[in-house]
């Protein structure tokens, strides 16, 4: 599948660069979010690899795996941003992009994890849905959900208690929610944001 998209990519086809977009932006997002403080800067990051795909499309090599260019291009584009701040790099931030390439397959791991939970949340009923998404990455209150929902606090925990038990089951650790939870707004709010491609 990769080598064709990048097949495509490399003709220029608009559709084919969307399909990756939408395929591998969550991936992007959550490896740039480790290395970039501020939501602006994550997502201004991320698009900036996307657009650095788009621009050198035709000098892509399709037998290299799509995951590896486009992860190349987060530490290209990481390592650009810093510069960027016309500052002096610290100890810290040296060893930050030292640690780049060592800390890449702990990261694929983790993203492969939090679309794992991104599908699974896809998975149960919209209403129960929502109202997990409320209380744990909304923050709102069992009582708060229970007054917009229409329904008892007790009902609300009860769909909260099920959604949890599920994601249990399917050996979702509370860790990674947590990393979920933190990813989750910023996603959704920046995946409707580059819209331009040529």
């Amino acid at each position: 599948m990769s080598t064709v998209l990048i097949t495509r990519l490399r003709n220029g086809d608009d559709s084919c660069f969307k399909e990756i977009y939408e395929l591998y932006h969550f991936k992007v997002f959550c490896f740039v979010k480790k290395y970039a403080a501020q939501q602006s800067d994550t997502e201004d990051i991320t698009q900036n690899v996307f657009i650095h795909l788009w621009k050198y499309r035709s000098k892509i090599d399709p037998s290299v795996e799509l995951d590896s260019i486009l992860f190349k291009s987060c530490k290209q584009e990481i390592s650009k941003w810093y510069k960027k701040q016309n500052r002096i790099l610290s100890v810290e931030d040296t060893q930050l992009i030292k640690e780049l390439d060592s800390n890449e397959e702990a990261e694929v791991n983790l993203t492969s994890k939090l679309e794992k939970i991104e599908h699974l949340l896809q998975q149960i009923p919209e209403k129960r849905r929502k109202i997990f998404t409320l209380h744990k990455f909304d923050e709102m209150s069992y009582k708060e959900i229970a007054d917009e929902m229409g329904m008892s606090q007790s009902a609300v925990a009860n769909q909260i208690s099920k959604t949890l038990q599920y994601l249990k089951k399917n050996s979702v650790k509370s860790h990674e929610l947590y990393w979920f939870a933190l990813v989750f707004i910023n996603h959704c709010h920046s995946i409707n944001a580059f819209t331009d491609f040529s």
